[in-house]
């Protein structure tokens, strides 16, 4: 169990392009420790903390050791902390801060490995800075999990390549797959408006999450969260960009459906199929408001689907041609 404890823009000295402040304020030490105490209430259970929100590096150590301290009434709850941040700065005093409070879970943000990108998002840090922080902070005996966002400005193939190229050479324990979206009221939302910055399709973008995502769990990298959550964002703010309620459904259904697009190549495209598989992956056969199934229909194939003991992404087709097994390591091998 994590309970998360969301600051927003705390300790960020730079607004990033995408970033809305409209609704995301400054945090006094006094609503930093009502939130801390809100999410304690009743709470007898040994838990996780998560800092989520803003650059906890960004904080001054005098004030980080503040906001830690509105912990003390529950330290016997805390089992560790884990944190999202930034790069940068990284600084001796805040690692010691850090270790000192049980922290074993560092997120690191890195949108893209392009400086260019990084700059024009206004992230006020390189691509270098990431590894300098990765580098230094596993050898501070951490723990680092990666961040990564899909449909940047200007983005290329190139650049999720290169995600994909430093994701498996880092290795971090997780990762996080993000789509860019547009919020009113930010500075990439006046150049959507004024035509400056036009999203690319929704879903070329989604097929860079899906191939970030399977070469993640090709090379035995979890994946703990695929796209916005409500906590993340105010729907009302989105204008537009690649949001989506079911975004990391939508990522694991498209992997799911390409396998078994695999198998039925291989037995040479027959019209009536049974799949056999474990029955949590029913749905991403079926796929979100039933787009898979019909997308089998508009290609003369009638899919049924029968539950098993398989493992979770294996399964069987049946048909009169024949039958073959597949699983969703058919899609990373592609």
């Amino acid at each position: 169990m994590v309970i998360p404890i969301f600051l927003p823009h705390l300790g960020c000295r730079d607004r990033c392009t995408y970033c809305h402040q409209g609704y995301i304020t400054d945090v006094s030490g006094e609503d930093i420790k009502a939130r801390i105490d809100a999410a304690f209430i009743h709470r007898a259970a040994p838990c996780d903390v998560g800092l989520f929100g803003g650059n906890i590096f960004g904080i001054e150590p005098a004030v980080l050791e503040k906001m830690f301290s509105f912990f003390e009434p529950y330290r016997d709850w805390v089992r560790a902390f884990r944190l999202s941040t930034k790069p940068v700065p990284l600084r001796d005093e805040t690692i010691y801060l850090l270790k000192e409070n049980k922290t074993d879970i560092i997120e690191l943000g890195i949108p893209t490995f392009n400086d260019a990108i990084l700059a024009g998002l206004n992230r006020a840090h390189t691509g270098q800075d990431l590894f300098d922080a990765y580098h230094r902070l596993q050898e501070e005996g951490f723990s680092v999990a990666l961040q990564f966002m899909v449909g940047l400005p200007g983005e290329n193939e190139n650049d999720i390549e290169n995600i994909i190229r430093n994701m498996v050479r880092l290795k971090p324990v997780y990762i996080r797959i993000y789509p860019l979206v547009v919020l009113k009221d930010t500075p990439l939302y006046t150049l959507y408006r004024t035509g400056q910055f036009r999203p690319t399709a929704f879903d070329d973008v989604l097929d860079c999450a899906c191939r970030i995502y399977a070469n993640a769990v090709k090379n035995g990298i979890s994946v703990a969260n695929v796209g916005l959550t409500d906590n993340e964002l105010v729907r009302d703010m989105v204008a537009g960009g690649h949001y989506h309620p079911a975004y990391g459904f939508l990522v694991q259904s498209r992997i799911f459906i390409r396998a078994v697009e695999i198998v039925l190549k291989h037995l040479g495209y027959p019209k009536d199929i049974t799949i056999i598989l474990h029955n949590a992956d029913i749905p991403l056969l079926i796929g979100h408001k039933k787009q898979n199934i019909m997308k089998f229909s508009r290609m003369g194939v009638t899919v049924k689907w029968v539950p098993s003991g398989n493992n979770r992404g294996h399964f069987e087709v049946r048909s009169q041609k024949g039958s073959a097994a597949g699983s969703v390591q058919d899609i990373y091998d592609q």
